[in-house]
């Protein structure tokens, strides 16, 4: 399914939205045939793009979907689920020169989990999943950009993240590099996350 129909940009939405309002107060101001069908085409092709963009998943709308969804394993301290979204190996970058491949096995047996306990880690969250912020590499493969954070004893840590995500042998798109950074000077500036992996 082509982007342009499963992830429709706003503004199809608002060239639909507007034609359907006008069209329908030139319908009720001229009550004849012609300004019917023109109502009801434009009522019909929204419809239909809501529907086709409620149906099917972009990459980009998925690895959006996975994103929250890592990070609302790690409010529940739930491995598994956060691991489900992991490629078998990933790299990340963090304030270091080299980015380091991380086996998912390893990341199952990091004191990252404990150490989510032991400070108090109340929340984590991602937001600000923007267009531009968003690079389709190859038909396989996404990267998105993100601002996250974490609460630790009320204070909030944030931190900008570029994700890559890549297709799998069974159909899914599952994280494969991970780079964090400052959330101010985003890309200028890395930052590493405290004792990850």
């Amino acid at each position: 399914m082509p982007t342009f129909i499963s992830d429709p940009p706003l503004g199809v939405y608002l060239f639909l939205a507007l034609g359907t309002i006008v069209s329908f107060a030139v319908w009720v101001n001229k009550r004849n045939r012609a300004s019917l069908i023109v109502f009801g085409c434009f009522l019909s092709l929204l419809a239909l793009v809501i529907l086709l963009d409620r149906l099917f998943e972009s990459p980009r709308e998925q690895s959006i979907r996975r994103v929250n969804e890592m990070a609302k394993a790690i409010d529940d301290r739930n491995k598994d689920a956060f691991l489900s979204h992991v490629a078998d190996s990933f790299q990340y970058q963090g304030d270091s020169s080299q980015p380091i491949t991380i086996e998912r096995e390893k990341l199952r047996q990091s004191s990252m989990w404990s150490i989510l306990s032991q400070y108090n880690i109340n929340h984590v969250a991602a937001w600000d999943f923007t267009r531009d912020d968003f690079t389709e590499v190859n038909e396989n493969t996404v990267e998105i950009g993100f601002l996250g954070k974490a609460v630790v004893e009320g204070k909030d840590i944030p931190m900008y993240f570029r994700a890559r995500f890549t297709r799998q042998a069974d159909g899914q798109m599952k994280l494969t590099s991970l780079a964090s950074y400052d959330p101010m000077k985003r890309t200028n500036e890395r930052k590493g996350i405290p004792n990850f992996p």
